[in-house]
């Protein structure tokens, strides 16, 4: 008895361990960059994609929204947000430079929507 139990165990912590490794990855995970990029033709305004699946929007210097995300392969999906309180998703392409995204499905936030869909962002650092 004792030995099907401790089989048991066994058998629940190698599970519990294969679902882990099945959740998630990182951004990086699925080829999505991360670092500091600026909306095509300004300098002055963009977004700061970080590695903990954070995410900061700058205007002239100033932070004006920030939240999470989650990638899925060839999908953004931006959690949270200051501004835009639904998620939406974007499909997004990478060249090692330009970062673009369009938008799939619905995003109800004009502003997100708008700084997204259609928008190519330049990796700066």
């Amino acid at each position: 008895m004792n030995k099907n139990i401790i089989l048991m165990v066994i058998g629940l912590v190698l599970s519990s361990l294969v679902l882990a490794a099945c959740g998630a990855g990182s951004p990086s995970d699925f080829g999505f960059p991360t670092g500091k990029f600026v909306w095509e033709g300004s300098d002055l305004q963009g977004i700061y994609l970080n590695e903990d699946k954070t995410w900061s929007a700058f205007y002239y210097g100033e932070s004006v929204d920030e939240g999470t995300f989650k990638v899925t392969e060839d999908l953004y999906t931006q959690e949270t947000s200051q501004v835009c309180p639904s998620p939406a998703t974007y499909e997004w392409s990478f060249d090692g430079t330009n970062l673009k995204f369009k938008l799939r499905g619905e995003d109800t936030c004009d502003i997100r929507r708008e700084s997204f869909d259609g928008q190519t962002f330049i990796l700066t650092k």
